[in-house]
């Protein structure tokens, strides 16, 4: 097979495999976004324009993000036009309805429903203290949601959603029921209510002293005489159970165990959300399948990964792995996603305390380190031990053979494994625009960094096989943990963006000290790291205005994303403009990162090493001193040592002078001088 034939052959391969990465994630995903949307059609009263807020989208917009429910939302005068995958319809249609008041109703359990598409229902009946026996229907959520809609009553009544806590087991959702109620509200809690933490994942509905709200509870906790059962809170559609009347509260419970304050944390978002005006449905229509939001949905996580490649192997410069080698590393990192969500899957299945879902126990402060050791035993060792095994095909070929390349397949594995990760966050989000900027620069870099340090061990042992890639591996388990926790905890966000932070600055450390070293042969591995001389050259201050710069402008391009997001239109030139212009000068700061990062230039036995590029001495004809910088003249090509102080610059120019003397005949001894070169002949001169 010729040459040519070959490379085709492996592009096809690459290209098959790619297919299949995009493919099995695909499958994963419950649908893309924009191949089965549904635009929801809503209009305010007439009477209700004086009183409808100027930022109706933002408050949708809100409204939903709290009920997890991604949507595209669009003002027209009275009307509000909402795009949502059709799997997410009946939660859309209810949040949106909900104007924001709880209200207080009685149940009725002698009043039988019968729905009129009775499909993945159970009919159930239970007996009451009383005698009294009630019938009710028992389903999925969505099940109960379209029962709900398709079922109909006495004008007295309405037939409400309500979860049946105690099904719920090893991360399966609970089953729903139906019950029915008086639709005459037995109170109105609106205006003058506080939602805050009760005891053991409950939240607690306290009133405002003397606000219509107090009025209201003081009435029904004389009526109900502490008994619960008696009323039911509903919110919208759903019912929230029987309440605990206490002096200054209502009391609403979630369940039992780890799993009631990831349920009650939901239902707090969604009730401390603002009010919004009465809206109605007058339309929901089924649109075409929208191939370029669903494209973008697949490519664009690629490309994002892509460009923080490009970034990367700029690293990588002296001898740059083979692309065939990099695509397939990147394939492999995508393919790990798959073992790593059935490891994940498997950890929640056992046990709800290794559920990351729950384990922050709503988010709350008090959990962060119970949630540390979770989230790194199981997201950290899962998800960086899949990427470990996407890397290691590359680690074992002869390709393999720097310490920077340990960095470098580490990271294309993450970067890969980021892109099949993002395909399914895109797919869910509908690629907003702060989804879109948070994951670019916040997650991705954040697993290049994870990948980066077990690739820096996996480097490095080829220069000191007493290194323990099982430590590197297990640091980065705990940071990915670590990262996760403070994401997930109310109020550690920022120590998320600090840790990105301070992987930023490890993982130039360990690129400075990976490219102290050129490919490693016999000959460079007889020096000991104790009798190298290292000369600092660079531009520490130009690398420290980029660096600001880079996070600057990323956080300029979050703040103009989300600002996008909230605003009542679509964005305009202004808004396209501004956004390439950020993200333009976010590449000249990336690049600047680059090519002005302070390396180090070592000199020992074996020869002369700079940014990843190592000269034997005997491959070396001699060098001249420039101002700010030293040119090494070499065999296939000259090297230029800089920029640096002209102290620096002096004292590399004596280490020089040292081993290489004023002519060919002066040279010390070095590891090679048994085989000079016939044509070496020092010259040495000042500029």
């Amino acid at each position: 097979m010729t040459f040519r034939a070959a490379s085709s052959a492996l592009a096809r391969a690459i290209a098959f495999a790619a297919l299949l990465v995009c493919t099995v994630i695909c499958c994963g995903c419950s649908s893309i976004a924009g191949s089965k949307d549904v635009e929801l059609v809503y209009e305010a009263p007439a009477t209700a324009n004086e009183g409808r807020p100027d930022d109706l989208r933002a408050l949708v917009l809100r409204r939903l993000g709290a009920g997890n429910v991604a949507a595209d939302v669009t003002e027209d005068g009275r009307s509000l036009r909402i795009v949502v995958d059709e799997t997410r319809t009946e939660n859309a249609d209810e949040l949106v309805k909900w104007s924001g008041t709880v209200l207080v109703l009685e149940p009725d359990p002698a009043l039988p429903i019968t729905p009129r598409d009775p499909a993945d229902l159970v009919a159930r009946t239970t007996t009451h203290q009383d005698g009294s026996v009630e019938q009710y229907w028992e389903g999925s959520r969505a099940a109960i949601a379209r029962a709900i809609d398709r079922t109909t009553v006495d004008r007295d009544h309405r037939v409400v959603g309500e979860p049946i806590w105690e099904t719920a087991s090893n991360g399966e959702p609970a089953r729903w029921r139906t019950r029915v109620v008086y639709v005459e509200p037995r109170a109105e809690l609106a205006t003058g209510i506080f939602v805050g933490w009760g005891d053991s994942g409950t939240l607690r509905l306290r009133a405002q002293k003397d606000s219509p709200a107090d009025t209201s509870l003081q009435a029904l906790k004389t009526r109900a005489h502490g008994n619960v059962g008696t009323d039911v809170l509903v919110r919208g559609e759903t019912s929230l159970g029987h309440p605990v009347y206490e002096t200054d509260a209502i009391v609403v419970s979630f369940g039992f165990g780890i799993q009631a304050y990831a349920r009650a944390q939901q239902e707090k978002q969604l009730l401390t959300t603002p009010r919004l005006p009465a809206l109605r449905r007058v339309d929901a229509v089924g649109l075409p399948r929208n191939t370029e939001l669903v494209m973008a949905c697949i490519v664009v996580p690629i490309l994002l990964s892509f460009a923080w490649l490009a970034f990367v192997r700029r690293f990588d410069r002296a001898h740059p792995e083979p692309m065939w080698l990099v695509l397939l590393t990147f394939v492999l990192g995508g393919l790990a996603t798959v073992p790593a969500a059935l490891l994940e899957y498997g950890y929640t299945r056992l046990s709800p305390w290794l559920d990351p879902r729950v384990v922050t126990f709503g988010g709350q402060l008090f959990a962060l380190p119970l949630a540390v050791v979770v989230f790194t035993f199981v997201i950290g060792v899962s998800e960086e031990g899949s990427k470990f095994v996407g890397a290691l095909f590359a680690s074992r070929r002869k390709e393999f053979d720097e310490p920077v390349d340990g960095i470098v397949y580490g990271i294309v594995s993450s970067l890969g494994f980021a892109a099949a990760e993002n395909i399914q966050y895109f797919a869910a989000g509908r690629l907003t625009a702060p989804l879109v900027v948070a994951r670019c620069f916040m997650s991705i870099p954040a697993h290049m960094f994870f990948g980066a340090i077990w690739g820096y061990a996996l480097g490095i042992r080829l220069v000191d096989r007493q290194v323990r890639v099982l430590a590197f591996f297990l640091v980065a388990a705990l940071a990915h943990g670590l990262f996760d926790a403070f994401l997930l905890t109310d109020g550690t966000g920022g120590l998320a963006i600090a840790l990105n932070m301070g992987m930023a600055s490890l993982f130039i450390m360990m690129v400075r000290r990976a490219l102290r070293h050129g490919v490693i042969d016999e000959a460079s591995l007889k020096v000991k790291s104790d009798e190298r001389s290292l000369y600092r050259v660079g531009r520490p201050g130009l690398f420290a205005i980029s660096s600001v710069a880079l996070h600057l402008l990323a956080f300029g391009i979050f703040v103009l994303g989300a600002s996008y997001q909230m605003a009542r239109h679509r964005p305009g030139l202004g808004f396209v403009g501004a956004s390439s212009l950020m993200v333009l000068l976010l590449a000249v700061a990336a690049y600047g990162v680059s090519a002005s990062m302070p390396l180090d230039v070592a000199v020992d036995a074996y020869g002369v090493t700079f940014a990843g590029a190592a000269r034997a001495w005997r491959r070396i004809r001699g060098f001249s001193v420039h101002p700010g910088h030293v040119l090494l003249d070499c065999e296939d090509g000259p090297i230029r040592l800089g920029p640096a102080s002209n102290e620096q610059i002096a004292a590399l120019a004596g280490a020089l002078t040292d081993k290489l003397g004023t002519n060919g005949s002066e040279r010390h001894s070095t590891l090679e001088c048994e085989r000079p070169s016939k044509d070496v002949v020092a010259r040495v001169s000042t500029y």
